[in-house]
């Protein structure tokens, strides 16, 4: 059976190191290259009308809407290097890596990090340098502009306390790693920023710092340092967080794990506690990074990893659901698993598979030495592990080598084994249904690899366990998964695309052709999977220049989620009520990256077709009681100040961004909006019509909810200029179809306002201006502007008013626009491209808080 390649994308460039894909929070691939990291965006789930930059599927005649890609990129080849000869003098402090700088490792942030409200990079160089960069308008296209040099901060240190050795190898940083965002089990979530960026040294000491926004002399974005602590006297390599648990009340922990140069592993307990923030006047908890989480950082007494004189190529955390992490090691020829005892942190979620819940999970340390995959001339048990990622329908850990091999570490959770040997009670195995291209069956290579009894070789472990019984658990038919199966799918994948991608499209590789694989990470959570690949002739022994170096990205299936494990991943992810299973919103995660795998997926046609009802049937159930009804905003007693600016946008993104079910149901209008873009039949897509826009009432009455409350509790503060935009939410609110406590507190803030305020009659705000003929146009349609001549406007998205102005953004999700908040203009304090009803404190608070779309919860970009 031949299964389509997704994406064959050619990019023209050097890979410098193996692990080089990883995904952000945005939604968006970052692949390290020489001099720069190019930025890729999915296409699935964007709705915006500029087309994506590039398609290159191979052999994908089902999909309705074949995988595009936005592309940018981050060029550091244009940076100034640094010279650490003319800090120290000492030999030690001397950078190999300043004689041709490269791009070394990438760390993306939690989303909502940057003024954009999306995520940060932090990019590490082989001059040992760490740079923070942030895209600016467009973040699929656009320029990515850098906001904080954090080697320059470290250098600026010893130059004021004198360079020292030691302290000039404090700031020479070896590797990387940026933490998740804590959730603390407050609702709404705050929208404080609580991950730590973990950065290690020549000299061996490690340096948790803060991100902020605008801590720096002018303003600008800097990190702070949160501590700092000196572990060893030998490089940190690798630094690898595991997820946040819920320890204590409104305290979360993690894992550290840091690599040594000697090959060992220690472990760092990092514990944030939120202290209680005491402000009756606030309309929310007004809770502050710096003053309110307490970090605790304990070191572990033992090792993970013993050291060997081996170094770490590749170190993660895995998470696995209902026990603790396990921290995945490589080096030649080895993998290393660690897993604390139970009951060390709390599971960072409950099972939600019986047959697993009831296995005994094992602990401690695990050594299982590589098994050689015999594909190429390159074929080797010593390659570096290139990319892993946990399969949780089948209980596997997916190791990519660097010489084109793909192995299986089998029962991960329970007894971690490669793949099993037969014996005589055991009955035959079946035939795999894995993907095999039948082209790959005539392919020279074939007669050469490996069979499928010698990759069945046991493994070496030493650890505690408490079963020995083959425990794999597996979907999609019970279809098996073999370490040979997988090797022979990811070589015939490269021969289907090296035939597709090189010139003339006639050439075959042969046996000394080495698919060198780079990177290999999850695109979805059903076994499709995007990898890098080049072709190499490691026999050849000749030397080639960069310009003649040409890698690959593939978007492969490795094999086919089938429909029950589809439906069962939706209901899952769109249950919020369900902790650990369900999306929570303190993790700031935009829902185009949460769907892209089931928006793939979708674009089967066959496939839609099955599913669209079941779908509908998911989407459909009532939707839960909202649990925003019974917060009260406290009412504000004192004058107007900058204070109340201040706690009202804080208050308004919280409210708009800080609850579980309000994510919940913008990925469900969000799954049905593609479902009926999707959609054939004329009554089904009428009835995916009808639950977008059950979804939409929903969102847009939650919001309106917000809105209205707030208002009613500034009401004091209100003005004239204010008033235009207080009716229209009173209006909105009192529609028909409206909840009946909606329309009765709208009701009282109207009776509120004319009682404070004069109110001219005829509604002024409600009637505005057409821009082109000055003609009136009455608040007949939130979405659009019809004036009686014709002329038609969009209106913005967040404040309903006209969009007669180029200052606005777009939403990538829904296309939705909303005017600029006044920080992004240029300047900042010039308001006068705003419509006059919008020059309203109220209205400019309010857009600086929405930095996503308010009914999708996508980015925003602008086009212009």
């Amino acid at each position: 059976m031949t299964h389509p390649i997704y994406t064959a994308l050619t990019l023209s460039t050097v890979i410098p190191h193996q692990n080089c894909l990883e995904w952000s929070d945005d939604g968006q691939l970052c692949v390290l290259t020489k001099s720069a990291v190019y930025i890729l965006t999915p296409d699935h789930g964007i709705a915006l009308s500029t087309p994506p930059d590039v398609k290159a599927p191979v052999d994908d005649q089902s999909s309705a809407k074949p995988l595009g890609w936005y592309k940018t990129m981050i060029d550091i080849s244009s940076l100034p290097v640094r010279v650490w000869a003319e800090i120290s003098d000492s030999w030690g402090a001397l950078s190999l890596g300043s004689l041709d700088v490269s791009v070394q490792a990438v760390a993306c942030s939690p989303s909502g990090l940057s003024s954009y409200g999306r995520c940060v990079l932090a990019v590490l160089n082989t001059n040992m340098e760490v740079t923070l960069w942030e895209g600016t308008k467009n973040h699929l296209k656009g320029e990515w502009c850098m906001i904080d040099n954090v080697t320059d901060h470290l250098v600026d240190a010893i130059a004021s306390n004198g360079a020292a050795h030691q302290e000039v190898l404090n700031a020479q940083t070896t590797c990387i790693a940026w933490s998740a965002q804590p959730d603390f089990g407050i609702s709404p979530a705050p929208l404080l920023d609580a991950s730590l960026l973990a950065t290690g040294s020549r000299a061996g000491s490690i340096t948790l710092r803060r991100f902020s926004r605008s801590l720096g002399e002018r303003g600008q974005p800097t990190t702070t340092v949160v501590a700092k602590l000196e572990m060893c006297e030998r490089w940190i390599t690798q630094l690898a967080w595991s997820q946040w648990a819920v320890s204590g009340a409104t305290k979360c922990t993690a894992i550290l794990a840091y690599a040594m140069s000697d090959g060992g592993i220690g472990l760092l307990q990092v514990s944030q506690t939120l202290e209680a923030a005491v402000s009756p006047d606030a309309f929310i908890y007004d809770y502050d990074v710096e003053r309110h989480v307490r970090v605790d950082i304990e070191p572990f007494r033992d090792l993970a990893i013993l050291p060997d004189k081996r170094a770490i190529t590749t170190m993660r955390w895995v998470d696995v659901p209902g026990r603790n992490a396990i921290l995945v090691a490589s080096k030649a020829g080895t993998v290393h698993l660690y897993s604390l005892p139970p009951f060390s942190l709390p599971p960072p979620s409950p099972l939600p598979y019986p047959s697993i819940c009831s296995l005994t999970h094992w602990y401690g340390s695990k050594c299982l030495f590589v098994q050689i995959q015999q594909t190429s001339a390159g074929s080797s048990s010593l390659s570096p592990v290139s990319g892993l990622f946990y399969a949780r329908d089948r209980d596997a850990l997916l190791l990519a080598l660097t010489d084109g091999s793909v192995h299986a570490i089998l029962g991960f959770s329970s007894e971690p084994t490669w793949d099993p040997a037969p014996t005589s009670s055991l009955p035959p195995l079946p035939a795999t249904p894995m993907i095999v291209d039948d082209a790959e069956q005539e392919d020279s290579s074939t007669g050469r690899n490996q069979t499928t009894a010698e990759m069945r070789a046991g493994s070496t472990t030493d650890g505690h366990t408490s079963t020995t019984r083959d425990t794999t658990t597996t979907r999609n038919s019970d279809m098996p998964i073999r370490s040979a199966t997988l090797t022979k799918s990811s070589r015939s994948f490269f021969v289907r695309a090296y035939q597709h991608t090189s010139a003339g499209g006639s050439s075959v590789p042969d046996y000394m052709d080495v698919n060198r694989i780079d990177g290999f990470v999850l695109y979805d959570s059903c076994g499709t999977v995007a990898w890098i690949y080049e072709v190499s002739r490691p026999t050849d022994f000749s030397y080639k220049h960069e310009a003649k170096h040409a890698c690959v990205l593939l978007v492969t299936p490795f094999w086919s989620a089938d429909d029950e494990w589809m439906v069962k991943t939706i209901e899952e992810m769109m249950d919020w009520s369900k902790s650990g299973s369900g999306v929570r919103s303190a993790a700031r995660v935009v829902p185009a990256h949460l769907l892209r795998g089931i928006f793939l997926h979708l674009a089967d046609t066959t496939r839609f077709e099955r599913l669209c009802r079941a779908l509908l049937n998911l989407l459909e159930h009532d939707i839960q009681e909202d649990p925003s009804t019974t917060v009260i905003i406290p009412e504000w007693t004192r004058p107007y100040s900058e204070e109340i600016k201040i706690r009202l946008r804080k208050s308004f993104a919280t409210h708009f961004f800080g609850w579980d079910s309000l994510l919940s149901i913008r990925m469900k209008l969000a799954l049905a909006d593609e479902c009926w873009k999707l959609c054939r039949d004329a009554q089904m897509r009428n009835d995916c019509g009808q639950v977008a826009r059950t979804q939409l009432a929903a969102i847009s009455h939650r919001v309106l909810r917000i809105l209205v409350r707030h208002l009613t509790a500034i009401v004091t503060t209100l003005s004239p200029a204010d008033v235009p935009f207080v009716l229209r939410v009173v209006v909105q609110s009192l529609l028909p179809g409206s909840p009946v406590d909606l329309s009765s507190e709208a009701q009282a803030l109207s009776d509120k306002v004319n009682a404070m305020l004069t109110v001219e009659p005829g509604g002024v705000g409600l009637h505005e201006t057409c821009p082109a003929c000055h003609v009136e146009v009455p608040l007949r349609d939130i979405t659009q502007a019809t004036c009686l001549k014709g002329h038609i406007w969009a209106r913005c998205s967040v404040t309903s008013f006209i969009l007669s102005t180029a200052m606005v953004r777009t939403c990538i999700g829904c296309n939705r626009k909303a005017l600029l908040p006044p920080s992004q203009s240029s300047p900042a304090e010039d308001d006068s491209w705003m419509p006059v009803a919008t020059r309203s404190w109220v209205v400019k608070e309010l857009l600086e808080a929405v930095d996503r779309c308010l009914f999708c919860g996508n980015s925003f970009v602008r086009v212009v």
